[in-house]
């Protein structure tokens, strides 16, 4: 009988599949579902740092290969110069090429070169500190007028201020210890490189994906509101004054949320979304604001707006006892601006429906209020 040969998975065996994932990750989910040139260097970076990974591996495998080991750490140390140049591209600032090409020339030469002798250490050390100041650069270009998207952005800023402080540590520690123990440094900067790999790596996936994909869906809402503007800028000119804006709000979506499971409130969410749309006409236009409000542009008169407005609250009222959200009843609450008291500018328009609907909410809820005079002075002359 053959003996069994036992599965070392160490720190190198994990730090090569997690990349390789999340290299597939950022390709399928960010380069090839939404290219540009940001997404497309992103791409870039993570199948460098998985060619990095690779060569760590091999050169583990050849008896600790120097070179190849030097090689390899230069690749992973270049990731973070890339990303840096990626994010300038995506927020449209100047993208500084020069610096990044700089940066991935020299590092790879430097500790390729000096692999086999004694300036390898203070050449990694100096290349950790090229990497972490980009590192910096990255935090700061994500936090940098971009407060709203602060939690997609917390964790690669945090992972490369992480990266920044190693670096920094790591190299002061160097001078105080006066070159002593050399192999020991290398071994544990080689253990710092592979884990800080896998961190830098999984927090730069889901941050780069998720701020592509929210991207992505505030163009999908700037369409709208762009096709909104034109539609009631023609209105204006042609004196067409059957135009309204409804707010449609989902009663108590923070009680529903609790009362419910989270597949059973984004159950609710969707049908919510789903209701709206099946009670309004096709010419109508609605946009999907948040997961429990829905902007909607909508022309007709006032009886045919109001056959809609019940239609919408009947269809979110009932109960649909095929689904998970059995024995839950969810209502909304409407307001409703029209541009025969409000005018055709949008923004006012959805900023009195606003008011409307809330003045809805505030009377109990599973209703529509029609704006007036007094919503519409409350927004032009806001009280303090």
């Amino acid at each position: 009988m053959t003996p069994l040969v036992p599965v070392n998975v160490d720190i190198t065996t994990s730090m090569v599949a997690v990349v390789t994932v999340l290299t597939a990750l950022v390709i399928g989910l960010g380069t090839l579902a939404r290219p540009s040139r940001a997404t497309v260097t992103w791409g870039a970076a993570f199948g460098l740092g998985m060619l990095g990974a690779y060569l760590w591996l091999a050169g583990q495998q050849m008896t600790e290969t120097r070179a190849l080991l030097a090689a390899a750490s230069a690749l992973l140390l270049c990731f973070e110069p890339l990303v840096w140049i990626g994010l300038r591209m995506h927020f449209g600032r100047r993208a500084r090429w020069w610096v990044v090409i700089l940066f991935l020339v020299i590092a790879p030469t430097l500790l390729v070169t000096t692999a086999d002798n004694p300036w390898y250490l203070p050449s990694f050390h100096l290349v950790f500190l090229g990497s972490a100041v980009f590192g910096g650069l990255v935090a700061y270009e994500l936090l940098r007028d971009r407060p709203a998207a602060r939690d997609i952005v917390l964790p690669l800023v945090l992972a490369s201020c992480g990266l920044v402080v190693v670096a920094v540590v790591s190299t002061v520690s160097a001078l105080l210890s006066g070159g002593a123990a050399v192999g020991a440094q290398l071994s544990a900067l080689r253990g710092m490189n592979a884990v800080g790999t896998v961190v830098v790596s999984t927090c730069a996936a889901f941050t780069l994906v998720l701020m592509v994909r929210v991207e992505s869906k505030k163009s999908d809402v700037g369409d709208f509101v762009e096709r909104a503007r034109r539609r009631l800028r023609k209105a204006e000119a042609q004196n067409d004054f059957p135009w309204s804006v409804l707010d449609i709000r989902l009663d108590d979506p923070a009680d529903l949320r609790e009362a419910s499971t989270g597949s059973a409130f984004a159950a609710i969410v969707d049908r919510f979304h789903q209701d709206i749309q099946e009670a309004l006409p096709a010419s109508a236009d609605a946009d999907r604001v948040e997961d429990g409000r829905a902007i909607v542009v909508i022309r007709g008169g006032d009886e045919s707006v109001r056959h809609h407005l019940r239609e919408i609250l009947t269809r979110i009222s009932v109960i649909d006892r095929e689904t998970t959200m059995t024995g839950i009843r969810s209502s909304a609450s409407i307001g409703w601006a029209t541009a025969s008291v409000v005018g055709f500018d949008f923004d006012l328009l959805v900023a009195t429906a606003e008011q409307a609907a809330g003045r809805a909410r505030a009377a109990g809820g599973d209703q529509w209020k029609r704006a007036d005079a007094a919503d519409l002075a409350r927004v032009v002359t806001p009280v303090d």
